[in-house]
């Protein structure tokens, strides 16, 4: 079975699948999804309901084939104690876990297309023993803390072309948003990693408060 495009790229007002993650984005990950080779991994951190999983497992069928593997807590285990409370309680329920289950059968992603991982971002990449990941999508924790971390643990698994893509890395966000600077921890001055050139595609609606940073691994 193949994904359902028309299901995935549905963006009218009460018919567009639940998320928070906005279509230019959506787009762009499609894009990066589909440039990754079959014999290499797409790896996302952080489902929710799983709106940018549909535009991942899109490209991908539409380009090389790569298989994409999706982590998120969900209700597996107890938040940590240092998550903000907002998070915990719109993140942290069983009924997001069902819809993403649901919307996942929607589209046709069965397991020739997705692996399911639930678990803490970093606890998984450090048991990581799949293949060499071309794409890593990052949006779960968004502190600069949680960033270095999933990107510490997940940095030895990325081939010699890989991208990384994070989400909410714009200017004005919420105090407990760092995204960048903890990026930035990781990959300024990481060989082979162009942090210099790092782009920022901001969200075309509110340009100054959301955006996804993008950084490239340049061949040695």
């Amino acid at each position: 079975m193949s994904i359902d495009a028309g299901r995935v790229t549905e963006w009218r007002r009460g018919r567009r699948h639940p998320g928070l993650v906005e279509l230019t984005v959506c787009q762009l990950l499609r894009e990066l999804a589909a440039a990754v080779p079959s014999d290499e991994a797409i790896v996302e951190l952080g489902a929710y309901q799983g709106r940018a999983t549909g535009w991942l497992l899109l490209g991908a069928s539409e380009g090389q084939g790569a298989h994409v593997t999706t982590v998120d807590l969900w209700t597996l285990h107890r938040p940590r104690p240092d998550y903000p409370d907002q998070l915990t309680d719109r993140y942290g329920q069983r009924e997001v876990y069902e819809a993403f289950k649901r919307y996942m059968a929607e589209i046709g992603a069965g397991p020739d297309h997705l692996t399911v991982r639930r678990g803490y971002a970093a606890n998984v990449g450090r048991r990581w023993n799949g293949p060499s990941v071309g794409l890593l999508w990052h949006d779960a924790g968004h502190s600069a803390d949680d960033v270095e971390r999933d990107l510490t643990a997940w940095l030895p698994h990325l081939s010699d072309t890989a991208v990384i893509a994070l989400h909410d890395a714009a200017n004005h966000q919420p105090p407990h948003y760092d995204v960048e600077s903890g990026a930035a921890r990781v990959l300024d001055g990481a060989p082979g990693w162009d942090w210099e050139g790092r782009r920022l595609v901001r969200w075309t609606r509110r340009p100054d408060r959301r955006g996804v940073l993008v950084v490239r691994r340049q061949p040695s």
